[in-house]
């Protein structure tokens, strides 16, 4: 197996930079369980009592990797929802957008769905956007849901799965694919079919926008 290059950006970051960055490249090159933290230390130059300063262990480093990725999608969901009062069409802002990431950096999409703790917990830090979404359309007659746990597992599960087979089975339209996705996700909490449709095909259109 060749070499692998130490991890660029050591030279211009301060350590924990450089070790969440070598982390990172590592995790979507081989996945989390095929990577110690000799290895990360290497590909970042540094030495291993350094990775201690900054992380616990190698779980620590990846869920902060996850946090910063979906913290950085956060953002611009706030910026692109603004516009609208909508639950709605907050939600399709949001499963549009890291349904993107798997287009655009697939390896931090698919470091995200793996590495993020309690994914389907409704008390999760993390959930808390979305499950305040749910109970805002809920509360506004947008959404009828079951429950909003149940509610909270659909939505999350539609996203993991459909980063998985954007990047596992690309498509020359993955846009109508996204808009699937987000169309049968606001179908289910009970939205009918043309205001979901028209919901979702405004929503990965700015979405689109967004990326250029």
């Amino acid at each position: 197996m060749p070499e692998m290059p130490r991890y660029r950006g050591l030279r211009r970051t301060p350590n924990r930079a450089a070790l969440m960055g070598a982390a990172e490249e590592l995790f979507g090159l081989r996945g989390f369980a095929n990577v110690s933290i000799d290895e990360i230390t290497a590909r970042a130059g540094v030495a291993k009592g350094t990775f201690y300063n900054h992380f616990a262990d190698k779980a620590d480093i990846a869920n902060h990797i996850a946090l910063e990725i979906r913290t950085g999608l956060r953002e611009r969901i706030g910026e692109m929802k603004s516009t609208s009062t909508d639950p709605a069409r907050h939600l399709a802002i949001a499963m549009s957008l890291f349904l993107h990431l798997a287009l655009d950096q697939p390896n931090r999409a698919l470091i995200l769905v793996s590495l993020i703790n309690d994914p389907t917990d409704v008390n999760a830090l993390m959930n808390a956007p979305v499950r305040l979404t749910l109970h805002r359309g809920e509360a506004r007659g947008r959404f009828r849901l079951a429950s909003i746990e149940a509610s909270l597992i659909m939505v999350i599960g539609i996203v993991s799965a459909g980063i998985r087979n954007l990047i596992e089975q690309p498509t020359r339209a993955p846009s109508s694919r996204i808009t699937d996705l987000v169309v049968h996700a606001l179908r289910s909490l009970g939205l009918e079919w043309d205001d979901a449709h028209a919901i979702a095909a405004e929503s990965v259109g700015q979405s689109s926008k967004a990326r250029s």
